[in-house]
């Protein structure tokens, strides 16, 4: 077999949706290919993920790529968005940990008439800037470049959201210190939806005692649940 037929081999075509790139790289300065790693490593530079419904579907969106991304694939976020309802009129909705914007961009497309951003990396928030720049009609959301910390001590949620989405990076406890956060806010979240994306693996029972899970769903190592605040 040729190198190139072992790049091609190696190579997925969902690479970037499976948070691959990495592992990748790696076989390729284990195999000896080298001159074939520098070259993917220069076209690589940026990702592509695609909106899978509403207005925009099918539309691309671009993302530098990072290690610490972890875009939502598109066979999870059918599944989310099949759980929350294709029309999202009238939504608003809150992305944490926003990364690309994938999922907020995903409920202005079906229909959401505000969606706010949170992402403390500065070149994700340009980035999703740009994205949200690009997009055709008018798009009625803020960008938020701050930590999730700093931003409910200081914003406090004024805005109450209809969704919000919680996508924290993995293998650092984030998830616990975010309904901290939250429950410092001392707003009623009774009407309010919350997508949240885990480790498979973690234990979570600490959020069920005040939250019923709706929906849930495992998908290899992830774990998706839309939770609602229990009422008495």
């Amino acid at each position: 077999m040729s190198n190139l037929e072992q790049t091609l081999s190696i190579i997925k075509p969902d690479a970037v949706e499976r948070n691959l790139i990495e592992n990748i790289k790696s076989i390729f300065i284990k195999n000896n290919l080298n001159r074939y790693h520098n070259s993917f490593r220069t076209k690589m530079e940026k990702g592509n993920i695609r909106v899978i419904g509403g207005k925009w579907k099918g539309k691309k969106i671009s993302f530098p790529l990072d290690s610490n991304l972890r875009p939502t694939p598109d066979r999870a976020k059918e599944t989310v968005f099949n759980w929350l309802g294709n029309d999202l009129s009238g939504y608003s909705c809150l992305d944490l940990f926003a990364g690309t914007g994938a999922m907020g961009i995903e409920a202005l497309s079906r229909g959401a008439s505000r969606v706010d951003f949170l992402e403390k990396e500065k070149i994700f928030a340009k980035n999703l800037d740009n994205t949200l720049k690009d997009l055709k009609g008018e798009v009625n959301s803020i960008i938020y470049n701050k930590d999730f910390r700093d931003w409910f001590k200081l914003n406090a949620l004024n805005n109450l959201y209809d969704i919000i989405f919680i996508d924290p990076p993995f293998n650092q406890n984030l998830i616990k210190e975010v309904f901290d956060c939250l429950a410092k806010t001392k707003i009623h979240f009774e009407k309010t939806i919350f997508y949240l994306e885990s480790e498979s693996n973690l234990d979570l029972s600490f959020i069920e005692k005040e939250f019923e899970v709706v929906k849930k769903k495992t998908m290899g190592r992830k774990c998706y649940r839309l939770l609602k605040v229990k009422t008495i």
